[in-house]
């Protein structure tokens, strides 16, 4: 048994009961030629068991050189708590160390495989992961938001989009209704399986609650408009202007060839507070006065303005508000 130790033995000559934890590889060693690449290019490094604490090692290791078969191990301490935080799971270490190694393209790939809009969560995200971070116990958080905002916008100035390879074509189609943060990311990962995407959006500009209810000073219509044409570089096709019930109907999707249907119609519906007075004129509420103001039809609602609530809504309401004199 390779890549294991000893916990416990028991019993007696001819009579023994030994207890031995095998430790995972994660490589498989008939494939493996321990020519050493992997630890070469593994960006994590930790302290080495041998020569007296004094050498580091990379977490892709051979123990040691004399060590049989001589196939490289993966080391894992099991999941990270900034992973474990960050709602899609993303490998918080991997991309941090690739950025740290100035590997910025890898790290953009570590982070497209949980979740394609890097560039929008990089402004907009509520990192938890910092919350959760390691570092924080010794000083502070590492910046994980705005090390991924970084590497995003580093990607947008070099002018060239590093497409991912997608597999060859399925001849499935699937229809998305909503062009918002889950029927884009439907459509990502519809189209890396080679699986033709077509997302219907009800409204005429794209993006979903990303453009019409997050202020531009938060999320710049540059920075969402690279996210949705780098998905739209996959073969991803988004039509505008096209309502559920309206402009066509989910028989009409069937005929045209689609076998499935993602609905992603988004949170577009605010909830109200069940008070007197709540419909009164002059009374808005918070999501359908973002919209309008982001799509060019707001108006002042007037020279003192009273803003009920202290979540995102309230505050880019109330900011949005000054803007508008």
């Amino acid at each position: 048994m390779t890549n294991a130790e000893l916990l416990d033995l028991q019993g007696e000559a001819g009579d023994f009961t030994a207890k031995v934890l095998q430790h995972p590889r994660f490589v498989d060693i008939s494939k493996c030629t321990a020519c050493g690449e992997c630890a070469k290019v593994c960006p994590i490094g930790i302290e080495s068991e041998y020569d007296a604490g004094l050498m580091r090692r990379r977490a892709a290791y051979k123990r040691y050189a004399q060590a049989i078969p001589g196939a490289f191990a993966i080391g894992k301490l099991g999941q990270s708590p900034c992973k474990v935080a960050c709602p899609a799971g993303i490998s918080v270490q991997g991309y941090v160390n690739l950025i740290a190694a100035g590997r910025y393209r890898e790290a953009l790939a570590v982070i497209r495989q949980e979740n394609p809009l890097p560039a929008v969560c990089g402004r907009v995200c509520t990192h938890p992961c910092e919350a959760a971070c390691a570092r924080g116990t010794f000083d502070q958080p590492i910046a994980i938001r705005d090390l991924k905002r970084f590497v995003a916008e580093w990607e947008i100035e070099q002018g060239a989009m590093d497409l991912p390879a997608c597999q060859p074509a399925t001849g499935q189609k699937v229809a998305i209704i909503g062009s918002g943060p889950a029927g884009l990311s439907a459509a990502y990962y519809l189209a890396l399986e080679g699986i033709g995407a077509t997302i219907f959006e009800a409204l005429a500009v794209t993006g979903g609650m990303l453009r019409v209810g997050i202020p531009d000073y938060r999320l710049p219509p540059r920075i969402l408009d690279y996210e949705i044409d780098y998905i739209k570089a996959l073969g991803v096709e988004i039509l505008t202007n096209q309502r559920l019930g309206t402009d066509f109907t989910l028989p009409q999707l069937e005929e045209q060839g689609f076998q499935a249907v993602i609905m992603a119609v988004g949170a577009h519906q605010c909830s109200s507070l069940g008070v007197p007075g709540e419909d009164a004129v002059g009374v808005q509420q918070g999501v359908d006065f973002l919209r309008k103001a982001n799509l060019g039809q707001a108006v002042s609602p007037g020279e003192r303005v009273v803003v009920v609530g202290g979540g995102n809504v309230a505050m880019d309401s109330a900011r949005t508000d000054l803007r508008l004199g």
